[in-house]
């Protein structure tokens, strides 16, 4: 079976897609390996069972795929079917990137920054994103641009790391489109060229990264911006969670995108009630938590805004 007859029974269902999916593997093609794999540590079709996920990832390893190399490294790491063990995961990391596999040297670029597993080594880091970014992983590229925006371990270098934002933003990495967009609103002063950005990374972005916008950006000097926040606060309600669904009926009575509108806040907070007698423990306390983590307080002018913006909520 080829891989585009493959992809075609995948689309069938997962179910379905299960058994043409293990039939593949077991004649040897590597992709559905990898795929079976990840089938199984997902329970996507099957049940799930994380340990033969990762005896598939180990036979697509063994089979010479790079890919599957970091998929054990994966595993390693989260304790998919096996222990946590970073250093483990490093290992297997390092060998799958230095065969070229740009998620394994972001994964072990990440370890490396963090010095999880591994002695902390900020230049080697920045040499495997690096790296990674050239063979087109974005998420790399926009990991670049901060490495040399915050200049980590050598003098920032805010023009360079503009250009880095750029490729992640343009290659649909919502977090660089943010950075990008912040930092080249900061340098040029230019909201007509930072707003699009803004707006994309919110449409694109998962609704926790959506939170962190939203509580930011709501304190904005431009409405435009302010606009954008009660946007990215009506995407976090995608969590199901009270805090969330609070914080958007807020804005909402507020007035943050122009005009209150009291009826659809009374709606949201209505619904907000009622997750928080359904569950208590999605309530006012974790409201307030994200409050105090994430609020930022209006300054004037939009450069010295983002600054402090950026120094006040974790987008990394």
């Amino acid at each position: 079976m080829g891989a585009d007859v493959l992809r075609a029974r995948i689309s069938e269902g997962p179910e379905q897609a299960a058994l043409w999916v293990r039939a593949a593997a077991l004649n040897g093609l590597i992709n559905a390996q990898l795929a079976w794999g990840q089938m199984l540590v997902d329970g996507h079709g099957v049940p799930r069972d994380p340990t033969a996920g990762l005896r598939w990832f180990r036979i697509a390893a063994e089979a010479g795929s790079a890919e599957g190399r970091n998929m054990v490294g994966r595993c390693h790491e989260l304790g998919w079917g096996v222990e946590a063990d970073a250093g483990e995961a490093a290992r297997h990391y390092r060998e799958a990137a230095g065969k070229g596999e740009p998620w394994a040297q972001f994964n072990l670029a990440r370890l490396l920054l963090e010095g999880n597993g591994v002695p902390p080594d900020r230049r080697e880091a920045l040499h495997w994103y690096a790296r990674a970014a050239r063979a087109g992983h974005v998420k790399s590229a926009t990991l670049v641009g901060r490495y040399l925006e915050h200049g980590w371990d050598r003098p920032p270098r805010p023009a360079a790391a503009l250009r880095w934002y750029r490729r992640g933003a343009e290659g649909g990495d919502y977090r660089g489109q943010f950075d990008y967009a912040r930092l080249l609103l900061e340098r040029t002063g230019r909201l007509d060229l930072a707003q699009p950005w803004f707006e994309r990374s919110v449409e694109a972005g998962v609704p926790l990264f959506c939170r962190e916008v939203g509580e930011g950006l709501r304190h904005a000097p431009h409405a435009e911006l302010r606009k954008i926040a009660l946007r990215a606060l009506e995407r976090a309600c995608a969590t199901g969670k009270a805090g969330d669904l609070r914080r958007y009926a807020s804005a909402l009575s507020e007035g943050l995108g122009g005009q209150p509108d009291p009826e659809a806040a009374r709606i949201a907070f209505t619904d907000a009630r009622a997750l928080e007698i359904s569950d208590p423990t999605t309530g006012h306390a974790a409201a307030r938590h994200h409050s105090r983590i994430y609020r930022v307080r209006r300054i004037g002018g939009a450069i010295r805004w983002l600054k402090r913006f950026y120094r006040t909520i974790k987008l990394g």
